[in-house]
């Protein structure tokens, strides 16, 4: 059987760059460097029917209890936000044993700033970007939000550029660690597990836009965690929303249902689009 249909094309083709490198950092006995990668989705702009455009974009951080981390496994979910009108980056930091508080930190804030030095090569609009993480990349993303303009953890090159964000939207983040009961069976932690800074500390009215995710049935992160931050922003002033998953676990298939992903959509756009 033959047959014509006429497509009304809504969505773009989204194409990803797995390899891009944005810098270095220095390992084994201080002799070697080991590269720092970011993998970025965006709608394909090759042919001359396809749509140019400039787009908002995401940071994404893979969580992984700060001692792992793989940029590209979220991607198949990320891509959702990918054909709702943003360019969506995940960025690889520090997780190897000889790695400190606050490298992976820093990291992040070069990844943010790299991006803002290349945004006209990538089509980025990089005065709309929008910091997400889940777990360990929830605490990144919140530390990150709470000091844009903070230049403590600025190092390692493009020190030009501002690691401010216009949005930070952290999943079951650790927020106070050294509070946080771990279950080592159930995770490996670093060995300067109790160093992590508490983002609380640094939370101040001048903080990004926040919508922190937690599930209230969270064993490994509590709550408590994510209302701790929720608590600190709001006294201080700062723009916070927070939307807790009922009985929802650590990671629970929850947070990528569609309209949790609306509504994360629905809060980047009203802040960053």
């Amino acid at each position: 059987m033959k047959k014509t249909v006429k497509v009304d094309n809504k969505e773009p083709t989204i194409l990803l760059a797995s390899e891009i490198v944005y810098g270095q950092r220095v390992v084994w006995c201080k002799a070697t460097s080991m590269q720092l990668k970011l993998s970025l989705m965006r709608p394909r702009c090759f042919f001359p029917y396809d749509k140019k455009q400039v787009l908002p974009l995401i940071v994404w951080i893979c969580g992984g209890g700060f001692t792992e981390m793989d940029r590209n496994v979220h991607v198949p979910e990320l891509a959702w936000f990918a054909k709702h009108g943003y360019a969506v980056a995940s960025v690889d930091y520090s997780v190897n044993y000889r790695s400190h508080f606050p490298e992976l930190v820093e990291d992040v804030k070069l990844a943010i700033r790299f991006l803002k030095a290349h945004g006209a090569e990538y089509n980025l609009d990089t005065t709309r970007i929008a910091l997400m993480g889940e777990s360990a990349g929830g605490y990144l993303s919140a530390l990150c939000g709470v000091t844009g303009n903070n230049k403590e953890f600025d190092t390692g090159g493009y020190e030009d550029y501002s690691s401010e964000v216009q949005a930070a939207i952290p999943w079951y983040p650790a927020v106070r660690v050294t509070e946080m009961e771990v279950d080592l069976s159930r995770v490996t932690v670093p060995y300067d597990w109790k160093e992590y800074a508490d983002v609380t500390k640094y939370v101040t009215a001048g903080a990004s836009p926040f919508l922190i995710l937690h599930g209230s049935g969270d064993t490994l992160v509590p709550i408590s965690q994510g209302e701790l931050l929720y608590d600190a922003l709001e006294k201080a002033g700062a723009d916070v929303d927070m939307i807790v998953i009922e009985g929802a676990e650590h990671a629970d298939d929850a947070f990528v249902q569609p309209e949790i992903k609306q509504m994360i959509l629905d809060f980047i756009n009203k802040k960053c689009k």
